[in-house]
């Protein structure tokens, strides 16, 4: 019986050549979206659950209150996990991290390294790191020691042992004492050098006083508990332990709470993240993208499906009247149903092998693709089952309910009833392919406000040289600034310890004695700044001055903020807050002057308090401001000027519009992906159109021959075709307008400085949808109005 049922059901897909092919290719692009989309959701959701212990590990967060600021940081502060693990029976181990980025040397090789951290030896008892060469309960327990991954080892010493070796960084030896497994790409927490937590402590390092400073949030705590039940006492007991160890004051707050390591990556909406981190929102929108593409082909498949129903009434009439029943029928179309949708899936599940390595690319992500296994195995199956029974359902039902003799007849016509179902199914489709649309154009808007926004400064053509861990450079930077500013085609150079669009870890904690008696303690980001960087970047002082080199103090301890850190302190105006005295690390300044809010982070934050100070031992990046006319050649000039005054460092630049660009990284992914997903919404929406117009003009053969021998013109009957499908479209956009103006309006809140949705998005997504609807029936609709009448008379 299922031999005879599939053996039918091939035939009769093979005699329905069309019909076959529209149905499968939009089944097999949806399909190879789905399968694909959930392994990136699927990839997205396993961060850091590599981990044996992941369900009982924890971050220690601080909500942070210091006078009228608040701030909701992913950091804690230094003496904090020492104390954990003293006070509270319910931490088994605690581990801090302090992120950082250095020059790394071993004999002749030089590398950059942005992804280190200092570490507690406790690392090893928290997360998994299996170690390839030496032991873990020793490797960092020394100053000076290291860890590295296993290509960063390979990287520096090919295949020779590295236990034991030296490599130099920031101009001190460490000992490599241990080489672990390279981090899986699923981590939050993604480095490839670790070096003892004891280094850091040392009193030249530079980090020693915040290990006993409690306003500073510069190490990101992580805890191992016992069970999960000692998470929620833990957290009911944070208060009391920072009043006993007196973290709080009169001025300053801490609230501790724990956030689960397997939430970190999406859920996790906080300031100075560590690592990577990813947007449980935008998971949504693309699962929900994904149904949508599979629900457009299904509605293809009923549509095509009950299109045809009248077709195929004698077949049904005739198997009735030889004594097939209605089940027998009902399983001869789900058996073509199935057959459509495993061929459409094994079509979709091998170019989804083909797609994935350029998928990869795509999303920036290493996605591993393994169907075979059993819950792999178990869901397509599932998405075979639902799929065919979704479309083929309602078909079935139709085709196998006709009356034996209307359909030998030829008298079976298509029902009011079915006919307003399909085309309620077609504007279900072209609704979510407005949304979708306009969904795009506001992404993308967005997206194109967001770099052309006036940044408060000037970045024309500035290229940013970094020399962090580089001791020798720093030394000599004011010899390297007049040196590149003597290159042709040079405007102005700068050095500082941050530009316009990098990341903070953590700010500066600052005491602020008010006039009038009352005292502020603050924690503010800062940028240490030589005399030249506020002119070059063309930053205007509102009140108060600027530095200046001819004023000895202002070398040492002089300070500038900007408007929203003057307002956020609590001064009412600039005459009250220039002449502060700040008391902070490592030495006291006083504020000499206001200057205007520039955007030094992304527009989807408001612009955040921000110190300035003149401190060079900090400096890092040197600003290059160039000329236009031939910027190719003036950076090579520079390059051939590096090699000469820093021969032990590579060249390392970018431009600053770069720079400020990758802070919209995720949001320039979304928006391509979000693209890419609209267009196969929209492409399946097209098969079917096409597919509903093809047999919509078969139907009307008759009816357009007639018309074109009393005088129909080729334009009238193209019309004629057309019409009734606009119409379905103009009741979608009617649809999807409100629907859209929903969604994204809860999507542009997210941004601090966003667009405004203009009428002119959803007009010009209608005529998109309007344009692209006529693309797709013109073709039957033109073949149809030149068709000879003749013949269509003739058949009829």
């Amino acid at each position: 019986m299922v031999r005879y049922q599939l053996k039918f059901a091939f035939r009769h897909l093979m005699r329905s050549k069309t019909f076959t092919a529209i149905n499968i290719s939009g089944l097999f692009v949806s399909l190879t979206a789905v399968i694909l989309m959930s392994l990136y959701i699927e990839n997205e959701m396993s961060y850091d659950r590599f981990n044996k212990n992941a369900k009982d590990i924890y971050r220690v967060v601080d909500d942070k209150r210091t006078n009228a600021l608040m701030q909701h940081g992913a950091g804690s502060p230094g003496p904090l996990a020492p104390l954990l693990k003293n006070d509270f029976p319910q931490v088994r181990h605690a581990v801090r991290f302090i992120d950082g980025e250095a020059l790394v040397k071993y004999q002749d090789k030089v590398f950059e390294e942005r992804h280190l951290y200092f570490a507690d030896p406790e690392v090893f008892q928290v997360f998994d790191l299996p170690m390839l060469n030496g032991t873990a309960n020793h490797a960092l327990t020394e100053p000076m020691s290291v860890v590295l991954t296993g290509s960063t080892a390979r990287k520096y010493f090919g295949g020779s042992d590295p236990i034991g070796k030296s490599i130099i960084m920031n101009n001190e030896s460490l000992k490599v004492t241990g080489v672990i497994k390279d981090i899986p790409s699923n981590s939050h927490l993604s480095f490839d050098i670790l070096i003892s937590m004891s280094t850091a402590q040392k009193k030249d390092s530079g980090y020693d006083w915040l290990f006993t400073n409690w306003y500073s949030n510069n190490f990101y705590t992580y805890v191992l508990l016992n069970n999960t039940e000692s998470a929620t006492e833990l957290n009911a007991q944070f208060d009391n332990f920072a009043e006993r160890h007196n973290a709080n004051t009169s001025n300053t707050k801490h609230h501790y709470s724990l956030e689960k390591l397997t939430d970190i990556y999406l859920h996790s909406d906080r300031e100075n993240q560590a690592g990577k981190t990813g947007n449980i929102t935008s998971l949504y929108v693309f699962a929900a993208i994904t149904l949508f593409v599979l629900l457009i082909a299904c509605v293809n498949f009923i549509n095509l499906s009950t299109a045809r129903a009248v077709e195929r009434s004698k077949e049904v009439g005739v198997k009735k009247v030889n004594g097939v029943s209605r089940s027998s029928l009902i399983i001869q179309f789900f058996t073509e149903s199935f057959l459509m949708v495993g061929l459409a899936l094994l079509l979709a599940v091998a170019a989804s092998a083909m797609l994935m390595p350029a998928f990869d690319q795509f999303a920036g992500k290493n996605i591993r693709f393994d169907l075979m296994t059993p819950l792999h195995l178990s869901a397509l199956a599932l998405v075979l089952c639902t799929v065919a029974i979704l479309s083929g359902v309602y078909p079935a039902l139709i085709l196998s309910r006709f009356d034996p003799i209307a359909a030998l007849k030829g008298t079976v016509r298509s029902s009011a009833r079915r006919t307003l179902i399909r085309k309620g199914l077609v504007v279900f489709q072209f609704s979510i392919s407005i949304v979708l649309i306009i969904s795009t154009i506001v992404v993308y808007s967005q997206l194109q406000f967001m770099q052309r926004h006036d940044l408060g400064f000037k970045p024309s053509q500035t290229l940013v040289i970094n020399f962090e861990g580089d001791g020798t450079v720093q030394k000599q930077n004011n010899f390297i600034v007049n040196e590149l500013s003597r290159v042709k085609g040079v405007r102005s150079v700068s050095a500082s310890s941050e530009v316009p669009g990098s990341s903070f870890s953590g700010g500066w904690s600052m005491e602020f004695a008010k006039k009038g008696g009352d005292t502020i303690h603050a924690e503010l980001p800062i940028y240490l700044t030589d005399f030249n960087f506020m002119k070059q970047y063309n930053i205007p002082m509102v009140a108060g001055r600027g530095f200046s080199s001819a004023f000895a103090a202002d070398s040492a301890t002089s300070m500038i903020i900007n408007e929203s850190a003057m307002r956020k302190l609590g001064f009412k105006n600039a005459d009250e807050a220039i002449g502060v005295n700040v008391q902070m690390y490592p030495n006291d300044a006083k504020i000499i002057g206001i200057y205007r809010d520039f955007h030094f982070q992304s527009l989807q934050k408001p612009i955040e308090p921000l110190a300035m100070r003149i401190m060079p031992a900090k400096f890092r990046v040197f600003s290059v401001e160039m000329e236009t006319s031939d910027v190719k050649r003036t950076v090579s000039d520079i390059e051939k000027l590096w090699k000469s005054i820093a021969p032990q460092r590579p060249l390392e630049y970018s431009f600053l519009n770069e720079k400020f660009d990758q802070q919209y990284e995720a949001e320039i992914k979304f928006g391509q992906m979000f693209g890419l997903f609209t267009t196969l919404a929209i492409s399946i929406a097209c098969f079917g159109l096409f597919g509903l117009a093809l047999f919509s003009v078969k139907q009307r053969r008759k009816e357009i021959g007639i018309r074109k021998v009393i005088g129909a013109s080729v334009f009238r009957i193209t019309a004629l075709i057309t019409k009734d499908f606009i119409s379905l479209v103009f009741i979608a956009l009617v649809i999807a307008c409100p629907v859209a103006l929903f969604a994204m309006n809860y999507w542009i809140r997210t941004f601090a400085y966003r667009i405004t949705l203009g009428w002119w998005i959803f007009a010009g997504s209608g005529l998109i949808a309007i344009f692209i609807a006529l693309c797709t029936i013109s073709y039957q609709a033109l073949k149809a109005a030149l068709a000879n009448p003749v013949n269509s008379l003739r058949n009829d």
